[in-house]
C-alpha cells in the first residue's frame, strides 16, 4: 500500500538542490535517449560520488550499501544509497533522481544491477520494471504494461532473471519472469516474460532460487519451485500470525523473514518451514519503530553477512535495523533518518551483499 501524498517527507527539489551541492562535485548522467523516466522518455538525472562506486554493474560495491526506493510522495521518487554501517542523520552517500511516481520496490543482483519497480502505470508507454547499474547508469527498461497496472515488487534468481509483481486491471495477479538483461530496445519491440505465475505479492528468492510471495490477500507465504509456476507450499495460518504479510526476505541460513503490515511485525520463520507453523521469533512493540505503521508495507533486507535486519519505514521516513539476535520489543541498533537523509516515503529496501 502507497502512502498518501500529503504524508510527504522531503520534497525532490530539495533533494534535488542538496545533491547537486553536497556531493563533491557530482556530475549528472542521464539514459540514450527514449529510454529513461517512468514515461519512457529521459529526464533521469544521476548524483554520484565516483570513487564510492565501481563502473560495471558486475562488480559489487567495495563496501556493502543499502539501497532505498523512495516513493517521493508523488513528487518524483529516488533511489538513496548508504553504507550499511550508517547510522543517524547522514547524507546518502549517492542519489539516482526523477522516477515519475515511483520506485516502490527494489532488488540488486552484482551482474543484473538494481532493479525497481515503478509503481503505478497512468497511461501506456510508461516503464513498470527498469534496471541501473551500481554507478547509477540507466541499463533496461521494460514497458507494454496496461493502465492502471501497479508494479509493486522485484526479485532477481541467481541466472539474473527478473521477477516482477503486478496487480493488473480488474484485479487480476501476476509475477511476470523476465530473462536476464530483457529490455524493450533490444528485443526489436515490447519486452516479454519469460513465464507468469498467478500470485503477486513482496517477493524474495533465495540460494536455492525458490520463490517467496507474500500474498496479504490470503494471508500467506507461498512458495514456489526454480521454473514452476505451481506453489510447492505455504507458511500461513492462524499459529503464523500472519494477517498481512507485505514483504519477505530469506537469509543466508534461509530463514524467512516477514513484514506484517497489520500487526507491524517482523516475523521469522525457520528454513524449510511451512504450514501453520509458529515463527521462531518476532519484533514488534513501541520501542522497534515499526509501530503507527497504519497499514502501510514497510520494505525488509537481511544481511547475508551479518544477519542484522534493515526495514524501510515510510510513516517516520526512516531506516532501522535490528541486531541479528533481536526479539520482542527491542529498539533498532541503527536508525537512519533526519533531514540529511532525504529519505522520501522509503518503501523498498535492499542490501549489495
Amino acid at each position: 500500500m502507497r502512502l498518501p501524498h500529503q504524508v510527504a517527507g522531503v520534497s525532490l527539489a530539495m533533494a534535488l538542490a542538496a545533491c547537486s551541492g553536497a556531493q563533491n562535485g557530482a556530475t549528472p548522467m542521464t539514459p540514450p535517449s527514449g529510454s529513461g523516466g517512468n514515461s519512457g522518455g529521459g529526464g533521469i538525472t544521476h548524483y554520484s560520488v565516483p570513487a564510492q562506486h565501481q563502473a560495471s554493474v558486475r562488480n559489487a560495491a567495495t563496501t556493502a550499501l543499502i539501497i532505498v526506493a523512495n516513493e517521493g510522495a508523488g513528487a518524483g521518487g529516488t533511489i538513496s544509497e548508504f553504507s550499511e554501517s550508517a547510522n543517524g542523520n547522514v547524507a546518502p552517500s549517492s542519489v539516482i533522481t526523477n522516477h515519475n511516481g515511483g520506485p516502490v520496490g527494489i532488488a540488486f543482483s552484482s551482474q543484473e544491477g538494481i532493479g525497481f519497480a515503478n509503481g503505478s502505470i497512468g497511461s501506456g508507454g510508461q516503464f513498470g520494471v527498469e534496471t541501473f547499474s551500481l554507478a547509477g547508469d540507466f541499463l533496461t527498461g521494460i514497458e507494454g504494461f496496461a493502465k492502471h497496472t501497479a508494479t509493486n515488487a522485484v526479485a532477481f534468481d541467481s541466472k539474473g532473471q527478473l521477477f516482477l509483481s503486478a496487480s493488473l486491471p480488474g484485479g487480476g495477479r501476476a509475477i511476470d519472469v523476465f530473462p536476464p538483461g530483457a529490455n524493450n530496445s533490444q528485443s526489436g519491440g515490447l519486452a516479454k516474460p519469460k513465464r507468469t505465475i498467478s500470485d503477486e505479492g513482496g517477493l524474495a528468492i533465495d540460494s536455492n532460487n525458490l520463490l517467496y510471495v507474500a500474498n496479504s490477500t490470503t494471508a500467506t507465504i507461498d512458495i514456489f519451485p526454480p521454473g514452476s509456476g505451481t506453489m510447492k507450499a505455504q507458511i500461513g495460518g492462524s499459529n503464523t500470525g500472519l494477517i498481512a504479510p507485505a514483504t519477505v526476505a530469506v537469509d543466508a541460513s534461509l530463514n524467512v523473514y516477514v513484514f506484517d503490515a497489520k500487526t507491524d511485525t517482523i516475523s521469522e520463520f525457520a528454513a524449510g518451514a511451512t504450514g501453520n507453523v509458529a515463527p521462531i521469533r518476532t519484533i514488534s512493540g513501541s520501542n522497534t519503530g515499526l509501530s503507527n505503521g497504519g497499514g502501510f508495507e514497510f520494505g525488509i533486507a537481511v544481511s547475508k553477512t551479518s544477519g542484522d535486519i534493515f526495514v524501510s519505514n515510510p510513516v517516520s521516513n526512516a531506516i532501522l535495523a535490528f541486531a541479528a539476535n533481536a526479539t520482542g520489543n527491542a529498539a533498532p541498533i541503527q536508525t537512519i533518518a533526519g533531514s540529511a537523509t532525504h529519505l522520501s516515503e522509503p518503501l523498498g529496501i535492499a542490501l549489495t551483499e
